[in-house]
């Protein structure tokens, strides 16, 4: 597949005409969008696209392409909605779209979001648009930003920019992107509006005499004092979108997440969130142009209930900020790209997603407080693949965890490997989950006093995997 020249002038999506019964999810759609702010993008023309071809959809709203579509409403669209689809990664981007200019378009940010239902934990990652990555498909590396310029100019099958941004991402971090959202900052300002003003803390001095306008490319100047404020959706935006900090791109990412969790604060304490739900039509109509996502209706709205409940303390938010970067790299134009240390990247992506080393409660090495528990394991192997456990049990071993026991399972068969948790060792449950590379969900709680182990572990064809 080729790339393509930079004037080549994007294919725009239809416009789909969408049934009253929609703003019903206008909350769940601005809670979870409003995580993809901080870009430099504008128009308002973008069109709202739910069900990505080549997707699993199990509820499907609209159909995608050909002419303006509408269907009928599913018999319930329920408010109290629980979400049953389990851990979900959600790729959440804003597009550098601008209101003088044809795309395709770039991202200047991209945010992996993970929530898991069954810990309720959360947590985030935001990549820089300088990283320098395997474009999937093209035979070639570079910036992560361009995999959406790519895929929309090169009509990339699957959905476009969306789809090869969500495959470099996986590639990249090795963890299932299983849907996306899109948003400009139109949608943004917009919805903030409705909000009111958002308390921000300003921690440094912020003088940016080259802020880019809106459109065009002229400037708006910003300058900020530190200090605590209650932001405009201009000033947030703003706040949000300067790169004019020592730190650059990483301080920019940063206060991405500052924003997102003052955002989420400020809707929750000021117990807005069942007026916001109530207002759904009102802010639904303002925002929909701005917001494209595969997450259909009812997803949204059981998300945002879900992301509601799950406590501050919970979420975990990283930057792939310097810490993870081997090396600068300067290309023949004399511009400068970001090479990943993969080693350190993906500790960040374990951490984040099984809650472990900073990310662990309470801020603590989740290693340390499995070795506090001193819980006894049983390593069974449950694939074909013979002395895995043998040997999985002598690394686990080095590793700190107390193996006392190794052997078959009853078949060889198992397809996800299983963390059994007998006696309340939840810190070495989740530990364990962490050093075989599979999700917490393998973990089971089985209280069983009369065990003969603390935990007994069998291993499957994912771990292989």
């Amino acid at each position: 597949m080729s790339s393509q020249d930079p004037q080549h002038v994007r294919r725009r999506r239809n416009r789909i005409v969408l049934p009253a019964w929609a703003s019903y999810a206008l909350m769940a759609l601005f809670v979870v969008g409003v995580v993809a702010l901080g870009y430099a993008t504008f128009n308002g023309v973008k069109d709202f696209v739910i069900g990505l071809p080549g997707k699993a959809n199990p509820n499907p709203i609209f159909g995608g392409g050909g002419e303006a579509a509408t269907q009928s409403a599913p018999e319930a669209i329920n408010p109290q909605a629980e979400w049953t689809g389990g851990r979900v990664n959600i790729l959440l981007m804003g597009i550098d779209q601008r209101l003088s200019e044809e795309g395709p378009w770039r991202t200047d940010t991209m945010i992996l979001m993970m929530v898991d239902p069954a810990t309720r934990r959360a947590g985030m990652i935001s990549l820089p648009r300088d990283l320098w990555v395997e474009i999937p498909d093209y035979n070639m590396y570079d910036r992560i930003n361009t995999a959406h310029f790519r895929g929309d100019a090169d009509n990339y099958p699957g959905g476009g920019g969306s789809a090869l941004a969500m495959k470099t991402v996986q590639n990249f971090l090795g963890l299932q992107v299983d849907y996306y959202v899109e948003i400009n900052f139109y949608a943004f300002l917009k919805g903030v509006d409705l909000l009111g003003c958002v308390p921000v803390r300003v921690d440094e001095a912020i003088d940016d005499p080259t802020y880019p306008a809106i459109d065009g490319y002229g400037f708006d100047p910003f300058h900020i004092d530190p200090g605590n404020y209650c932001m405009n959706a201009d000033t947030l935006l703003k706040y949000a979108r300067t790169r004019a900090t020592f730190g650059s791109d990483f301080d920019r990412a940063a206060r991405q997440q500052q924003v997102i969790y003052a955002i989420r604060d400020h809707v929750l304490d000021s117990g807005q969130f069942p007026e916001l739900l109530a207002r759904a039509p009102e802010i639904y109509t303002t925002v929909q142009d701005g917001l494209s996502t595969d997450l259909t209706l009812q997803q949204m709205v059981a998300l945002t209930r879900l992301g509601s409940e799950i406590p501050r303390e919970s979420i975990c938010s990283k930057v792939l900020n310097g810490d993870y970067i081997d090396s600068l790299q300067t290309l023949p134009d004399t511009s400068e790209v970001l090479i990943p240390d993969l080693n350190k990247t993906h500790e960040l992506v374990l951490d984040v997603y099984n809650g472990a080393g900073s990310c662990a409660a309470g801020g603590e090495d989740l290693q340390a407080r499995a070795a506090d528990e001193q819980a006894t394991v049983n390593l069974l192997n449950g694939t074909r693949q013979e002395g895995l456990a043998t040997d999985t049990g002598d690394s686990l071993a080095a590793l700190g965890i107390n193996i006392i026991a190794v052997g078959n399972a009853d078949r060889f068969d198992y397809e996800q490997t299983v963390i059994y948790n007998y006696k309340s060792n939840p810190y070495t449950a989740r530990y364990l989950a962490q050093l075989l590379h599979v999700p917490e969900s393998a973990i089971v709680e089985s209280p069983d006093a009369a065990a003969l182990f603390d935990i007994r572990v069998i291993l499957g064809a994912d771990y292989l995997q």
